[in-house]
């Protein structure tokens, strides 16, 4: 009998964590496993994921409901065998109180560089976080990376726990609409940047490169996809540099794949990460990308910059140049996008699932056994 697994994130908002908790979760289904998802909060901003597929608990906490959402996972965790924290913050610290009120055992799974996070976090929260990740056995990270920044930002590994490396996966890319999405916007060839509008993405390096790659007469859109708390100062920026004729940013979309297809350059340039998912999407759809070598995952997706462009962290120019590059070399946007493909395969479901098939198998023996 296979495991019974509850699957715990904290919306389906935007994000590359909530659709990969959500891909597991399929495919963990399609190998006969009992798999719920709960989601903790109800959130005002856009939910673009469908999960009608699924066994999918809302609890919908809000508001001062929030602290006690804990309580109302306990009867889930008592239904299942494993209990995955598929989130950092409220869906690991709530999910695993809950686990062990429910003596259950609890895999956080890890998807950002939790030192730089921490940084932007509370004190409360910040304490709450720390002192949850030292008594976690079991933690599960998509990169060497993301692993390196935990054990920075405890000091080091926890005694008796296990940390494990399981890369996120890509499904089959759908074959993209014959015609852009936008016509007027990609009447000219594109630069990308994807994400939630937020400080940690870094957009304002984008734009500003945008700014100087115009200034060097290369005459190019830029087009940033997805929506969040900066949406004005981008805008702000983007007025500041006269570049509103050149530089959009159409909010969230739901075909992102299709964007992508038709998109000349894509290009990452984040605070931080823990994988950067959408990097990796853009590889599959074919794209030559420059990236940052921000902690973490684009070194490791880039494998150290055979698969695309990895600039210095943070280094503006360097990144500019990057790009400058790709634009003006059409040889080499083909020779990154053969090579984006060819790395995009690494990561399939056919070799990444079974480890966590293994894992779960693993961490339920060792509960019945204890």
């Amino acid at each position: 009998m296979k495991p019974h697994v509850l699957i715990v994130i904290s919306d389906l908002g935007p994000g590359g964590a909530q659709p990969m908790n959500l891909r597991l979760a399929r495919h963990l289904k399609g190998r006969d496993y009992p798999v719920r998802v709960v989601t903790l909060f109800k959130r005002s901003w856009f939910e673009p994921l469908d999960a009608s597929d699924l066994d999918l608990v809302r609890l919908g906490a809000k508001g001062v409901s929030k602290p006690l959402v804990a309580l109302r996972l306990v009867p889930l965790a008592r239904q299942a065998d494993v209990v995955i924290g598929g989130m950092e913050d409220a869906s690991t610290n709530y999910g695993w109180l809950a686990a062990r009120l429910a003596r259950k055992p609890f895999i956080a799974w890890t998807h950002i560089a939790f030192e730089q996070h921490l940084q932007r976090q509370g004190w409360l929260d910040r304490w709450l976080s720390l002192r949850v990740r030292r008594h976690v056995r079991w933690t599960v990270f998509p990169a060497q990376g993301t692993l390196d920044s935990m054990r920075r930002a405890l000091g080091k590994q926890p005694p008796d726990s296990t940390w494990q490396v399981i890369e996120n996966f890509l499904d089959p890319m759908p074959e993209p609409a014959p015609r852009a999405p936008d016509p007027k916007l990609f009447a000219k060839p594109v630069l990308m940047g994807i994400g939630r509008l937020a400080e940690q993405k870094g957009f304002e390096r984008l734009i500003r490169a945008h700014a100087a790659l115009r200034a060097q007469g290369l005459d190019h859109h830029l087009v940033i996809l997805g929506e969040g708390p900066k949406r004005q100062e981008l805008e702000a920026e983007i007025g500041r540099l006269d570049v509103q004729d050149t530089a959009f940013l159409p909010g969230q979309v739901s075909n992102v794949h299709d964007w992508l297809a038709h998109a000349t350059v894509f290009a990452l340039c984040s605070r931080y990460e823990g994988f950067a998912l959408v990097l990796l999407e853009a590889l599959a759809c074919g794209v030559p990308c420059v990236a940052m070598d921000c902690p973490a995952g684009p070194r490791e997706i880039l494998e150290d910059g055979w698969a695309g462009l990895l600039t210095p962290d943070g280094d503006e120019l360097a990144f500019q140049e990057a790009l400058a590059k790709l634009f003006t070399d059409a040889d080499l946007r083909s020779l990154y996008a053969l090579r984006g493909k060819e790395r995009a395969r690494h990561y399939s479901p056919e070799r990444i699932v079974p480890m966590w098939e293994r894992l779960l198998e693993r961490v339920a023996s060792a509960a019945k056994g204890a």
